[in-house]
């Protein structure tokens, strides 16, 4: 059952839109929501505005796989410091925002927390 999403495109009502290699065997799909990217772009701007310069951020993606399916839904920034160039995430911290995200991994099966790292540039 396909519908417009109101940009024009159309999507399967049934199935989030992915994003994947046509053609090749054993591909994975990503469906990756925008609140992730506004999430991660907010986090971005705030640490450069408040620093005066770009740094390096560092957050979680939260999501559910089911198969080779891969859906991010949500994102939260980490509290991390560097020792010897070696990335340590505050775990109270962590452990802390992972609770209050706990809607995405009590309602959804094959849940992830994943840590990304995104560079200074």
């Amino acid at each position: 059952m396909a519908a417009s999403n109101g940009g024009g495109m159309e999507v399967d009502a049934t199935v989030s839109p992915s994003v994947m290699a046509s053609g090749v065997t054993g591909s994975v799909s990503v469906a990756l929501h925008p609140l992730v990217i506004l999430n991660i772009s907010d986090h971005w701007i705030r640490i450069r505005s408040q620093e005066g310069r770009a740094m390096q951020v560092v957050g979680a993606l939260i999501g559910k796989q089911e198969g080779r399916n891969i859906e991010v839904m949500n994102s939260f920034e980490l509290l991390f410091h560097t020792v010897e160039d070696q990335i340590h995430i505050d775990k109270e911290y962590y452990y802390t925002k992972e609770e209050q995200c706990e809607y995405y991994t009590h309602t959804h099966t094959h849940t992830f927390t994943l840590s990304v790292v995104i560079p200074n540039v």
